[in-house]
């Protein structure tokens, strides 16, 4: 495939799929707050990337060839004997689990299950094909680290991020840097359970890549049943509507292990 020159920040395209350069031609790619610059030379590619120095949600796609590389810090070089001809961006999950804020508070009754839909950014895994050859993974987006868990001597290290627990999937903007996980939370205690921080467990999930642009994620359910410590989690064999299975573009990276248990609500930490 020839490199095609798009730039829309309204509508997504799929930015996944292979790119072939010329010998001496550059490119830059913008998906959402990252951008990326690459090089192909004769025996070379070089390769940086930049994000905005305040935190940037931005929205936009780009793809465009560029007279020359920028002068970056992060300028990455890497040898060949004869360079491939041709690149491929493929997005990943974290290898983390995201720990997600709630804007508002939620409060969800007993015998009640709701769904959200969530979004988390991607890293982008940079290949070289023909011969194929990995040269870096890159995070879309930043995210501070968090410790969740009920004390420092149990729980785990995780990502941080922010999010609007969106009710309605209609309502998801357009980020081709983000993949939506659907959760559905289901209420089975007698009490009611009043969330303000929630653990997604992206590595336990596989990626979804649709002709939209848009990404998913294998959808999950948490069930609470009371006075626990752990969630009991399942990945739902029923993908979102429009997904299917020939859409995947990236493996889970660890396989559910303790019978699905898992620490999701950080309410449930003081039951």
């Amino acid at each position: 495939m020839q490199p095609q020159h798009s730039n829309n920040t309204t509508a997504l395209s799929p930015w996944w799929l292979p790119l072939a350069l010329e010998c001496g031609q550059c490119w830059q790619y913008t998906l959402g707050p990252l951008t990326l610059f690459l090089q192909r030379l004769d025996t070379e590619w070089w390769l940086g990337s930049a994000r905005p120095s305040e935190q940037d949600d931005r929205y936009q796609l780009s793809s465009q060839p560029l007279k020359q590389l920028p002068q970056l810090d992060n300028l990455q070089r890497f040898v060949f004997r004869e360079s491939p001809a041709r690149f491929c961006l493929t997005p990943k999950l974290l290898d983390r689990p995201v720990v997600v804020k709630t804007r508002t508070q939620l409060s969800i009754p007993p015998a009640q299950q709701v769904v959200f839909y969530i979004s988390s950014p991607v890293v982008v895994e940079v290949n070289l094909q023909q011969p194929e050859c990995k040269l870096t993974d890159i995070a879309s987006q930043r995210l501070s680290d968090t410790w969740f868990g009920p004390s420092t001597l149990h729980g785990e290290l995780c990502y941080a991020d922010k999010t609007q627990a969106r009710h309605n999937r209609a309502e998801l903007p357009a980020r081709p840097h983000r993949a939506v996980t659907t959760v559905t939370i289901e209420n089975n205690a007698d009490t009611m359970l009043v969330l303000d921080k929630l653990s997604i467990p992206v590595p336990y999930l596989a990626l979804y890549g649709l002709n939209d642009g848009t990404l998913w994620t294998d959808p999950i359910t948490l069930q609470h049943d009371g006075n626990h410590a752990l969630t009991r989690f399942k990945i739902s064999k029923q993908l979102p509507a429009g997904v299917t299975a020939a859409a995947r573009v990236a493996e889970p990276r660890q396989h559910i292990e303790k019978q699905g248990l898992i620490r999701a609500f950080t309410g449930m930490f003081n039951d």
